[in-house]
């Protein structure tokens, strides 16, 4: 789809080459790969965005913040999922060190460069990978929240208004100026145990803020599909599991897809990507290990799970089954505008 009659594409491109500029003489973070490890996937068909951000011919930009946070802007407009900025170690990818009573801290001077305002903020599912900074961003962009029960208890526990907060289930269609959003219910990734971790449910409003990992169950785990204009269609997963009546036929021309666990899915691949009737573009999501610090390249899960959290096959896998789609693979706080 063609967004020109919105958005100025050259000033769109000028505009994103400005902000990767910025950000590439920022000390927080790098912002392109260039001078960091290869990332996974690559050899194995994976692309990395060029150093022109991408072709920028949709006029919407995608920008990975690590885990499963995205911003993704076109004209006036920002949608952001899952921005999470803390990555401290809790002990998760450790088997026998997960510390519930972590507390949660956060990477105040990366959240204020690279969060300034947003139009609605998405929620994936409740954990705090997820959902930590979740109640600061909302008070100091006053966007729009969309997330389960669970969620939107965690939220107004951590003071967020509640006229920002809306509750969905899963099967909400909602209209805004140009653009709508879809919501279905979906499934957290299973381990190699078959079991969810950690599951829970906030089902009323807990009497404190959220302070310690254990405060922040899933609370169920949303699947959204955001359409922009007529026929852009942006897919985005939290976790690597999915409920294939509910999203087959959806055909996105972007899917933000989760991997890790994926081989703990039966035929994980050729169902999605049946159902999503083989995306054009697939931005890889949630396949890093967030628990190691932004200063470290990002890095896969396989020396802790194996194959499961191996990039590089995954990758391979999804060329085999929809060789035409682009895989592409980004640095931390790395924009791709296709």
């Amino acid at each position: 789809m063609c967004l020109s009659r919105a958005l100025d594409r050259r000033e769109f491109i000028r505009a994103g080459a400005t902000v990767a500029a910025g950000l590439a003489a920022s000390a927080f973070a790098p912002t392109t790969s260039a001078a960091r490890v290869t990332l996974p996937g690559l050899n194995q068909g994976a692309e990395t965005a060029p150093s022109s951000g991408g072709p920028g011919q949709t006029g919407v930009n995608f920008t990975w913040f690590g885990t499963n946070g995205w911003d993704i802007s076109w004209s006036n407009r920002k949608i952001l999922i899952d921005p999470w900025f803390g990555r401290f170690d809790s002990g998760f990818f450790r088997p026998g060190q997960f510390n519930q009573q972590t507390p949660i801290t956060t990477n105040q001077d990366l959240l204020d460069a690279h969060i300034d305002r947003a139009d609605q903020i998405l929620i994936g599912h409740g954990h705090w990978d997820h959902a930590a900074d979740l109640p600061q961003i909302a008070k100091k962009t006053g966007a729009m929240l969309i997330g389960s029960e669970s969620h939107i208890n965690a939220l107004l526990a951590g003071g967020v208004p509640a006229a920002q907060l809306v509750r969905v289930k899963g099967g909400e269609y909602m209209q805004f100026d140009g653009y709508t959003i879809e919501v279905f219910p979906g499934l957290h990734s299973l381990g190699p145990t078959k079991q969810y971790s950690p599951p829970g449910h906030l089902y009323s409003v807990p009497a404190s803020p959220p302070s310690k990992v254990v405060d922040l169950p899933e609370g169920d785990s949303l699947i959204y599909q955001i359409t922009i204009g007529d026929d852009f269609r942006i897919f985005s997963m939290s976790t690597a599991n999915y409920i294939e009546r509910w999203i087959s036929g959806l055909q996105p021309d972007v899917a933000l897809i989760a991997s890790i666990f994926a081989s703990s899915i039966h035929a994980f691949n050729e169902r999605l990507l049946g159902a999503l009737n083989y995306p054009k573009l697939i931005l890889p999501t949630h396949w890093d290990n967030f628990e190691k610090p932004f200063s470290d390249p990002p890095q896969d899960l396989r020396d802790v799970f194996g194959d499961s959290g191996n990039t590089d096959l995954w990758v391979q896998q999804v060329k085999e089954v929809s060789s035409a789609s682009q895989i592409v693979m980004l640095d931390f706080f790395q924009s791709y505008a296709p």
